[in-house]
């Protein structure tokens, strides 16, 4: 049939039909379309950070972040030793780092959502408890400290003992293990609860994490400062980091870490994170420009 005005009339049927098979291109084309991925450098081996299995709290807090952007985890995995940002974020090979220390130059931050400091770690029982690097319980310990070997430079605990003629009481244990071993970190801890050294001081979150194995073994006081280097950093305050001018998504994170900031806390938390009770998330979101540090809280890298 024609209608009067001349144009083919569609029947019912034939109308279903076609906005059936329209309805289906349309959930097509939804469907192709990319799904948002976040793509975050990280560590493979470096737990309480980050592992390839996703155990480490910075995984986490990354899955928290995606979770609100609605968006799925992606890693660019490498090593977190000297370069390692020039390798992974810098090349472009992923776009977000969870867990720098604020003032790094190169890179554009959000605000801190957590801090923390080195600590002593030591028994619980024993004579080893120690309430600051002026101690004198300290000239009968052998103390651990983790050796980074950044062309000379001394953590600022080498440097504290160094100062009070300690030097000979320091044991050494490397920060980075082989590709083979999933915990190179733990050792430091686990030295001191063997009783093969008398205390170690390391950075906080490896402290905690790892002191927590030991059920009630030791105890993690967190270092406040030396009287003898009042400038000497101590304490960080740590933040998401993506490239310089990545402004929308470094916008997107902050509002993320704003939203799931009581996760993250409880997260940080139940890994043991000795944490500073004077971290702001509340200051102004920061595009930093002083020397990188990685792994020891003190160690600086040429990038």
């Amino acid at each position: 049939m024609r209608t009067p005005w001349g144009i083919n009339r569609v029947h019912w049927p034939s109308r279903l039909a076609i906005a059936v098979a329209m309805s289906a291109l349309a959930c097509a084309a939804v469907a192709a379309e990319p799904h948002r991925v976040l793509a975050v450098c990280a560590d493979p081996s470096n737990l309480p950070f980050s592992n390839d299995r996703g155990e480490g709290f910075e995984n986490r807090i990354a899955s928290l972040l995606a979770d609100e952007l609605h968006a799925t985890v992606n890693y660019t995995w490498n090593m977190q030793r000297r370069s390692f940002l020039r390798r992974t974020l810098k090349a472009g090979a992923c776009d977000v780092v969870i867990g720098l220390p604020t003032g790094l130059q190169g890179v554009a931050q959000t605000r801190p959502y957590y801090g923390s400091s080195y600590a002593f770690v030591t028994p619980r029982q024993g004579d080893a408890t120690v309430s600051g690097f002026d101690d004198p319980s300290l000239r009968k310990l052998r103390i651990g400290l983790q050796a980074v070997g950044a062309e000379g430079s001394n953590t600022p605990p080498a440097s504290a003992l160094a100062r009070r003629g300690l030097s000979d009481h320091v044991v050494g244990f490397s920060m980075w293990g082989e590709e083979s071993d999933e915990t190179p970190q733990a050792h430091i801890v686990d030295a001191v609860a063997s009783g093969e050294i008398d205390m170690a001081i390391v950075w906080g979150p490896v402290a905690g994490y790892f002191a927590q194995r030991h059920g009630d073994q030791l105890t993690v006081t967190p270092v406040k400062g030396d009287p003898l280097q009042p400038t000497a950093t101590f304490q960080f305050e740590m933040a998401v980091s993506v490239r310089p001018g990545d402004n929308e998504l470094l916008k997107e994170l902050q509002q993320a870490l704003d939203r799931r900031q009581p996760e993250i806390q409880a997260i940080l938390q139940t890994y043991g994170v000795p944490l500073l009770a004077q971290t702001a998330p509340s200051a102004p979101l920061a595009k930093v420009e002083a020397g990188l540090v990685l792994g020891s809280m003190a160690e600086t890298r040429r990038n």
